[in-house]
């Protein structure tokens, strides 16, 4: 396959912050990710057009992980296709698009535990006016498998879990770009100053994956992340800046699980949620210089505490 593949990078905003959908110019054209609910007509519909692309051309939508703001749109981004697109999910997350209120029994047993209860009819408000309607997935993936976009374009799905638990990078089969969402995480995002973390033992593995084996020569992300410098990083990275992007993100997990175990030693059980701003992970907050309020949608700081906390029960155990 030659430098034939045409990509259009689309931001999907929405309040404060913003996703990127990739869409592949392919025989049978794909797009990856799909923002939220009002990104179809808001965002996607509109950039597409500028280049001469109709909505109902797309015949692949592919979904890089559960999330609201990658799977949100995908019901208004099906209709506009007419129906047609075949829909891919990874198999681990496809409750999360067929079943809307999975998103919110998920909230309500990571970071809205940690929240009072006022925040939390906040945000699952927030939630539901995000995700379009329930809709079944035509294909589930696991990881391993082969999806043609017609002639000789073709994605292979690669499992990066750890930023959710069924999280996948597709693939661009000979030219290897990586269109990796939310695995890769560098320092934080633009506005949590923080990486997104569920599983950190899964996220440095797929990291260590995505360097070793898929050895990517473009990344396409979800959203802009920081360097170590606090740097705001274009989502589109090529050539070195791939690597220095990888690097980082295994730099930021090292530093969060030594300050955590550090903090977290003692008796894990029985952490009290309700301490102040940064529940019983004040200290963390403070030696890692993290000020962000982590009472906003995402709570990128709760789940990532979180995570790293389930990791230090799970060594334990």
């Amino acid at each position: 396959m030659g430098d034939s593949v045409k990509v259009i990078s689309i931001e999907c905003k929405f309040g404060p912050i913003s996703a990127n959908v990739y869409y592949i110019d392919a025989p049978e054209p794909a797009l990856i990710d799909t923002g939220v609910a009002t990104s179809a007509v808001q965002a996607i519909e509109p950039a597409l057009a500028e280049h001469g692309v109709r909505m109902e051309d797309i015949r692949w939508i592919l979904l890089t992980h559960g999330h609201v703001d990658h799977l949100g749109g995908a019901r208004a981004v099906w209709e506009k296709t007419g129906r047609r697109a075949e829909i891919v999910i990874p198999k681990i997350d496809a409750e999360l698009l067929r079943n809307r209120n999975t998103h919110i029994t998920d909230y309500k047993q990571l970071q809205g535990k940690y929240l009072a209860p006022d925040i939390q009819e906040k945000h699952i408000a927030m939630l539901l006016h995000d995700i379009g309607e329930d809709l079944e997935p035509t294909i589930e993936v696991a990881g391993g498998e082969r999806l043609s976009l017609g002639g000789d374009v073709s994605v292979s799905v690669v499992p990066t879990p750890g930023h959710s638990l069924g999280s996948v990078t597709f693939v661009l089969d000979g030219l290897d770009y990586a269109f990796a969402a939310d695995a890769v995480q560098m320092y934080g995002g633009a506005l949590s100053g923080i990486p997104t973390i569920e599983y950190p033992a899964l996220y440095r593995k797929s990291l260590q994956h995505l360097i070793e084996v898929v050895r990517p020569k473009r990344l396409y992300l979800g959203h802009r992340f920081r360097n170590a410098e606090g740097e705001i990083i274009a989502p589109q990275l090529e050539g070195a800046a791939v690597d220095s992007a990888l690097q980082a993100s295994l730099e930021m997990d090292v530093r969060l699980a030594e300050v955590v175990r550090r903090h977290l030693s003692g008796d894990l059980q029985s952490a009290d949620y309700d301490v102040g701003r940064y529940g019983p992970y004040g200290s963390i907050a403070e030696e890692i210089g993290y000020t962000g309020d982590p009472r906003n949608l995402p709570c990128a700081f709760f789940v990532t505490m979180n995570g790293y906390r389930d990791e230090l029960l799970s060594n334990k155990s």
